[in-house]
């Protein structure tokens, strides 16, 4: 029995091209059916996920800590956690009452302003709002009430499942403000269960490569932990650069935005630590960071009564500069020098990506795109490079073939 064979390399890329678009669309039917499954799992699972991403994250810091202070592994550990707690205690302490005071006054502003706002509208000819509804909006949002008990109770559960539910959490988290005394307990019963499996995680950790070592058959295992560097280099690389970067582009929005204020327009002054902690959250997930930092600006910017409008264009021109120096920065310094090139993906495909991830909440966004770049890795070593091999033998076999002068056999040669 022969094989089957095709010879015109362009047929056999397309039919690879069908081929591939075939396996993508019964991933995807079969994603639709198995997205229940998927998201209770990953809803159990949750706190050891968080565990052990942590812990991925974290590791490479106790190996430094072990180096440098010369310190055992267990020793190491609780040094780092002893670090982390002393850091939340701060935030605790002083950035996190910053930001919610900045967050009321915000919600302050917004409702004093957004009624007036929807009342001018609704004279407008191109919009035409019943004055009925208006009524109704404005009365609602009157009728609102935001203290640091309301946030508590309206942020702290949604903190807890936002990671694996979709979007919808967001708005059950903000219905009603009634969690109370319980959600709280509930949540930092999931951050003391999350640091233990965390804590086991990181001092076990150089186990976890020999045990793995001795589950591989011995022919493979080189091949299987040359795979497995890849992915961590494409993985952790982005990971920690992107924490970093993250930070970085927080402060910069910051800083950034006091240094506006100081130009014309200080009431940005009052809420420059509440947008830079929103970036810096944000800017975890690609191209978010900086979009996060501007909109909320903008939206002050136009939002805040008595201020001349040369003034609000002035400060409008600054924005978008401060804007597109923090991503000019990002993209032409910090991501090359801190992230690097490990995850190697096209940005259509970190888009596509965090579309994807979106269906499992914030957590599938965060972690979208690292899973991408390993999968980036495994498509190409297991087969696009074999793919590529195949192509460039048959490449020289049909360049040999030509050159074998024309009335004379291979037997011949």
């Amino acid at each position: 029995m022969t094989d089957f064979h095709i010879s015109d390399p362009l047929l056999r890329r397309l039919l690879y091209a069908l081929g591939i678009m075939a396996v993508i669309a019964f991933s995807f039917y079969t994603f639709s059916l198995l997205r229940t499954v998927l998201a209770t799992a990953i809803n159990v699972l949750a706190p050891f996920l968080t565990g052990l991403l942590l812990a991925y994250i974290l590791a490479p810091v106790v190996v430094a800590l072990q180096t440098r202070l010369r310190l055992g592994r267990i020793m190491g550990t609780l040094v780092l956690f002893l670090l982390i707690v002393s850091t939340a205690a701060l935030l605790l302490g002083v950035l996190i009452p910053a930001v919610v005071t900045e967050l009321i006054d915000l919600f302050k502003l917004l409702k004093a302003t957004l009624p007036d706002l929807l009342n001018r509208l609704s004279q407008r000819a191109p919009f035409q709002i019943d004055d009925a509804l208006v009524k109704s909006v404005q009365d609602y949002i009157r009728s609102l009430e935001i203290s640091f008990e309301k946030l508590a109770s309206m942020l702290l559960p949604g903190l807890k499942t936002m990671a694996t539910e979709g979007f919808e959490t967001v708005g059950k988290a903000t219905m009603g403000f009634f969690s109370g005394i319980g959600s709280v307990v509930g949540f930092f019963s999931f951050l003391i269960f999350v640091g233990i499996i965390n804590f086991y995680l990181i001092v076990d950790w150089e186990r976890i490569g020999p045990l793995i070592r001795k589950m591989v058959a011995p022919h493979r295992r080189e091949r299987f932990f040359d795979v497995l560097n890849k992915i961590d280099a494409a993985m952790g690389g982005f990971l920690r650069g992107q924490l970093t970067v993250s930070a970085i582009v927080g402060t910069m929005f910051a800083v950034g935005l006091f240094g506006v204020s100081l130009m014309g327009f200080p009431a940005l002054r009052n809420y420059c630590l509440l947008i830079g902690t929103a970036a810096a959250i944000g800017g975890f997930i690609p191209y978010l960071g900086p979009i996060i930092g501007l909109t909320p600006a903008v939206l002050i910017l136009l939002l805040t009564m008595g201020v001349d409008w040369s003034t609000k264009l002035l400060t409008l021109v600054l924005l978008v500069a401060l804007f597109a120096l923090i991503q000019a920065i990002e993209g032409f310094v910090l991501q090359p020098r801190i992230v690097g090139k490990g995850a190697g993906l096209h940005p259509l495909v970190v888009l596509f990506a965090l579309i994807l991830g979106a269906q499992f909440g914030i957590g599938g966004m965060i972690a979208a795109v690292p899973l991408a770049s390993v999968i980036r890795v495994l498509i190409l070593e297991f087969y696009w490079l074999p793919v590529e091999h195949r192509e460039s033998l048959l490449a020289a076999a049909a360049a040999g073939e030509q050159a074998v002068p024309a009335g004379r056999s291979k037997e011949e040669q």
